[in-house]
């Protein structure tokens, strides 16, 4: 019996100690990361928020300016790499509609994407 209590003991003392430890003593600091070094699903996901701003204000100048920091020189090709991603995986049809209008908007379309720019 006496075997068991220490073992408990001794493992609510290390967790406490490892707690304080990561809480108080050593905590984790986040510094910026630039996004274009996020994982290409938060990429894809920034990508169709910008589809979808654009679908609402029509504004391509700040489409180019939310989608720059993803770290593409071409962000029509950025684009339309997405959107054909998204006919793929049989996305429904408004969001792949909002992102072909956006790569096409950007200049670059393809035979893929082009059904998807008059539904």
């Amino acid at each position: 019996m006496r075997k068991i209590l220490f073992t408990l003991i001794a493992f609510a003392v290390g967790i406490g100690t490892g707690l304080a430890v990561g809480w108080y003593a050593w905590p984790v600091t986040y510094t910026e990361s630039a996004p274009s070094r996020m994982r290409q699903d938060w990429k894809d996901e920034a990508i169709w928020m910008a589809a979808q701003a654009f679908a609402y204000d029509r504004d391509l100048e700040a489409a180019q300016v939310r989608l720059r920091p993803l770290g593409s020189e071409d962000l029509g090709e950025l684009v339309l790499r997405r959107t054909e991603k998204a006919v793929a995986q049989n996305l429904p049809v408004p969001h792949i509609t909002s992102l072909a209008r956006l790569a096409a908007a950007l200049g670059a379309h393809s035979e893929r994407t082009d059904p998807y720019l008059n539904p």
